[in-house]
């Protein structure tokens, strides 16, 4: 997918005053109890942590900079497991025809107490990414896609004593992702304000409106509260200057559905009557947000300041006179526009037992 993102600074500003941290305890809960409550995301952080330290390992290493770090052959191990599948397994895009396929790394020289040197596992890892490369290039039947990767270090004494087996999943992938039809005909509404559905039907909603309801949170029962969270908002086309000062929304630019001009609404000119949105149509803008933005590998799904993966979003109506960018700001004409941005709320989520307090 296409992708275009325009950050202006005053959003990296904005986003980093409006993160808010929730750092209250409850009256009733005591401090040990809220540590106990909060480790329960700590070994998620940990993770990733690790998944940090050992990238910025594997660019000092191949950067050419010494270390004179060493690591068990375990630490190697689940260093390799967690680091290799971060970053190489697409487990989040749709697969047909799957199957299993292998390949071998050496193993690495071991010293007397077990360690491995920070340049053997680096190079070992970066072995890794050449077994897998290689298989994939000289694969000729369109299943391009790999993911899931099972890494077996040998057992001491066994005839595979020096290779490292790695078993993945290969596969097809799908072209486009499912579609998805939660507007049914006669489900068509104005496209906001609360001028409520087409066919004139007194209602107090709209068609950001009717999208917003698909598109919020829904808790499970192990989640306590978000912590965090930080809002970002965005548009589907570029635009400067506008009475609501729209300048520092972030700007998407990707591939979208058939039957709309945008990802998200938008209209410009003058207007006779209020634009209304067709069932159809909901369904496209429904289908590219999920795309965009809420699906794992979505081009949006984390915030780009923080990295923060998303929770839910609101879908905004806004009307307002806007400059469109053709290219160049000089002499761009103004003009009237009805358009959709999508809010969106990013964070963390706290996990743990609700009645526990």
């Amino acid at each position: 997918m296409k992708r275009k993102i325009f950050t202006i600074a005053t959003l990296f500003v904005a986003a980093a005053i409006s993160v808010a941290v929730v750092s209250c305890q409850k009256d009733n809960e005591t401090p040990e109890e809220n540590v106990v409550a909060k480790s329960v995301n700590n070994e998620s952080k940990e993770l990733l942590n690790r998944i940090y330290a050992f990238q910025e390992l594997k660019d000092n290493i191949n950067s050419g900079k010494r270390s004179g770090e060493s690591m068990t052959l375990e630490e190697l191990r689940d260093d390799i497991d967690l680091t290799f599948n971060y970053e190489h397994s697409q487990h989040a895009l749709p697969c047909s025809n799957a199957t299993l396929d292998t390949f071998y790394v050496s193993m690495p020289k071991v010293d007397a107490n077990g360690n491995v040197s920070a340049a053997d596992a680096i190079a070992t890892y970066n072995a890794f990414e050449a077994g897998l490369e290689s298989l994939m290039a000289s694969v000729d039947d369109d299943m391009n896609l790999a993911k899931n990767f099972s890494i077996k270090f040998p057992e001491e004494g066994t005839r595979s004593g020096n290779e490292i087996e790695v078993v993945f999943t290969r596969a097809t992938e799908e072209e486009r992702y499912p579609w998805y039809a939660p507007f049914e005909e006669g489900d068509d509404y104005k496209w906001g304000k609360n001028l409520g559905h087409c066919s004139g039907v007194s209602e107090i909603t709209d068609a950001a409106d009717e999208l917003t309801k698909l598109f919020q949170f829904k808790p499970g029962s192990s989640i306590i509260s978000p912590y965090k969270i930080v809002y970002v908002e965005y548009t589907a086309f570029d635009f400067y200057g506008g009475e609501g000062n729209y300048d520092d929304l972030v700007y998407y630019d990707g591939e979208h559905s058939s039957d709309v001009d945008y990802w998200l609404f938008a209209e410009f000119g003058e207007f006779e009557e209020e634009p209304c949105i067709m069932y159809y149509e909901l369904n496209h803008y429904y289908n590219n947000i999920n795309n965009v933005c809420v699906r794992p590998n979505a081009p949006l799904h984390n915030d780009p300041v923080t990295g923060r993966p998303y929770i839910e979003c609101i879908v905004n109506d806004i009307e307002d006179v806007v400059t469109k960018n053709t290219g160049t700001l000089g002499g761009q004409p103004s003009v009237f526009a009805k358009f959709h941005t999508l809010k969106v709320t990013y964070g963390y989520l706290l996990h743990g037992d609700s009645n526990s307090n």
